[in-house]
């Protein structure tokens, strides 16, 4: 099987790290990541953070044969990390996207492509729509406006994930312009448009949305040069072997899709 031709998507819930495994995966994580953690003064933002990190560990080394505490990472100059270039040698073009946020953390993983995946927990009291035009486009403040109850937090979290998900994968953080793309969500895939403000060619992104049981949502950015690109989805416990379809609740991940360049969703 081609190694470029299928991103892994890795989910798990932030609530293990406690106990004997918390002490594990600190085991795992370098000083500076252990000086992070232990700023956290919320117990729930502490557990998001070593989920995050053990994750990412345990996820490269199902892609390479490098101990999970042995990675190391270095930042480019607008933040986004990657693997160190001695180690980057061993599996060329391995990349990786975190997200996490309040009962869920997301690793995606691929080769030779960019990627970038966001994860948001919906159950808000904030006034979305008046976040809207401080954050999107004129016409997707339009259409959220639009709806109504749930499904205006359908829409609102549609085009905050996805937004999330394409800037992390460009990898240059808010130096991108947030007036400078937009997303139409009407049809059967998402689309992108840019601006002059943010040239890039639209025809080069794939993009997939996924609710993670009732209370998250997830979006997907890439762009590979393989013309069917394959996105499979499993929960992952860090540290333990393989990985499965639910979690420990029972919630189901979501199915694995097909990703066509141009074409969006194939059948999976």
């Amino acid at each position: 099987m081609n190694p470029s031709d299928q991103i892994d998507v890795m989910l798990a819930d932030p609530a293990a790290a406690q106990g004997a495994r918390a002490t594990e995966w600190l085991r795992l994580i370098e000083p500076a990541e252990r000086a992070r953690y232990d700023r956290y003064r919320v117990e729930g933002a502490r557990q998001e953070y070593l989920t995050g990190r053990a994750l990412v560990r345990t996820g490269l080394s199902r892609h390479a044969d490098v101990d999970p505490a042995d990675w190391r990472f270095e930042a480019n100059r607008y933040g986004r990390p990657s693997v160190v270039a001695e180690q980057a040698r061993l599996v060329p073009g391995l990349v990786f996207n975190l997200s996490h946020t309040r009962g869920l953390v997301a690793l995606a993983v691929g080769r030779d492509c960019d990627v970038g995946v966001d994860v948001e927990w919906i159950d808000r009291q904030s006034r979305l729509s008046d976040l809207c035009t401080r954050y999107f486009a004129a016409d997707e403040t339009a259409y959220v406006r639009a709806a109504e109850g749930d499904e205006l937090t359908e829409r609102f979290f549609a085009f905050w994930t996805l937004g999330e998900a394409y800037i992390k994968a460009r990898g240059m953080g808010l130096a991108l312009p947030l007036d400078g793309f937009a997303y139409d969500i009407t049809g059967d895939r998402p689309t992108i448009r840019f601006e002059p403000t943010c040239p890039d060619d639209p025809a080069r992104w794939r993009f997939l949305r996924r609710a993670i049981g009732d209370r998250h949502r997830l979006a997907l950015a890439v762009s590979s040069p393989e013309a069917l690109l394959r996105v499979r989805f499993a929960w992952s416990t860090p540290g333990d072997v393989g990985a499965g379809a639910d979690d420990a609740s029972g919630l189901a991940a979501p199915e694995d899709a097909l990703l066509v360049r141009g074409g969006g969703l194939a059948a999976s």
